[in-house]
């Protein structure tokens, strides 16, 4: 699905470009090959995808978001120039926030939500395209290893993003009865943030491509950033459109979301910064004829597993959840973010068996 894009002419590869026709290049390039014109966005804008492939859509765009900042970070790490690092460094800024509950990343988080999702099953990324991770990390080495020029270039599909955002904002809302306003907060700030950046980085690239191999350079690093982003899409597109062909390990339907039951009050879905506890009349409890952990509620018995008990031993009505998983990831070694996922599938599944509430 790759977008057409042709062999300069020989003698224009050659010739050193005047600053606005290396622009003119440049915007060329995201005519023909910005993934606006990929068939899955195309579908998503119309409102041609299901619930679940827009799913799909927000939980592995999550792991581009939140490379970006590691990306502006090695780019920041190779400038020299004190003035271009405080410019820069805004970037970063932009998605990690100024706090805990600001920035890019966590506004892309709220959209997850907002389609359904367990914050903690996106931040662990478990169910990730291969495809997804092979192209965001391969940006970030690209970054890293060619020459600042090239670094800066590359983020040049920020001269086409406020196109894309309207056309997002426009027909998801019109199309989808499940999106929101606020599910799509992330694209506000953007519409303002882009411009600045993209102003930002050709103003570099005229300023510092000076021979016509600079030039090439330059336009080449685009290029493969447009590659990057096309490739995402493709992959979701033969994962959950055509051929619908999920790979093992991906995300499947029905997977990290949050239970839509309605529960008891006092129970609620249970998230990672609630504070879970045992109503009062259930306790936890070891049957020693048994030899085994049990949970007692009035006229019931649940009987528990090794897991189970590892984790409401820990529930005191003061621990979140969040801890829950960390002291838990501690005692076993494990990745918080992972553990935060069964532990929020298991405790969800308790609440709304009417012995859990927070």
């Amino acid at each position: 699905m790759t977008a057409p894009f042709p062999t300069p002419k020989t003698e224009d590869a050659q010739r050193l470009l005047g600053p606005d026709e290396i622009e003119a290049a440049l915007r060329d390039i995201g005519a023909r090959r910005y993934h606006n014109l990929h068939p899955f966005h195309r579908l998503l804008h119309d409102g041609k995808l299901n619930k679940d492939q827009v799913r799909a859509w927000a939980l592995n765009r999550y792991y581009y978001q939140a490379m970006i900042p590691v990306k502006d970070a090695a780019v920041l790490a190779r400038m020299e120039d004190a003035s271009l690092r405080r410019v820069w460094r805004q970037r970063i800024v932009d998605h990690d926030g100024d706090a805990p509950g600001d920035g890019g990343i966590e506004r892309w988080l709220k959209l997850a939500e907002g389609v359904g999702f367990e914050r903690a099953y996106v931040e662990s990324t478990q169910g990730i395209l291969s495809a997804t991770r092979f192209s965001v990390d391969a940006y970030v080495h690209f970054v890293k290893e060619r020459s600042l020029l090239e670094a800066i270039a590359s983020s040049l599909t920020e001269m086409f993003s406020p196109t894309i955002i309207s056309e997002r904002v426009a027909g998801m809302l019109k199309n989808y009865d499940f999106i929101t306003k606020d599910t799509l907060a992330y694209f506000d700030k953007r519409l303002t943030q882009a411009p600045r950046d993209a102003e930002f980085a050709i103003d570099y690239v005229k300023q510092h491509a000076t021979t016509p191999e600079l030039q090439r350079k330059a336009m080449a690093a685009l290029t493969f950033k447009c590659n990057v982003l096309w490739t995402q899409l493709d992959a979701l597109y033969f994962a959950y459109v055509a051929p619908g062909m999920i790979p093992p390990d991906a995300w499947t339907p029905g997977t990290g979301l949050v239970p839509e039951v309605t529960q008891a009050a006092g129970t609620g879905t249970i998230g990672a910064t609630d504070v879970p506890r045992l109503p009062r009349g259930v306790r936890l409890r070891h049957d020693e004829v048994r030899g085994q952990h049990v949970l007692l509620a009035p006229e019931r018995t649940f009987d528990l597993d090794g897991n189970a008990v590892a984790v409401l031993s820990l529930v005191d009505g003061t621990r979140t959840v969040r801890d829950i998983a960390g002291v838990l990831a501690e005692t076993y070694a494990a990745d918080r973010a992972v553990i935060e996922v069964d532990v929020l599938a298991m405790l969800n599944d308790l609440a709304t068996k009417r012995v859990l509430e927070r």
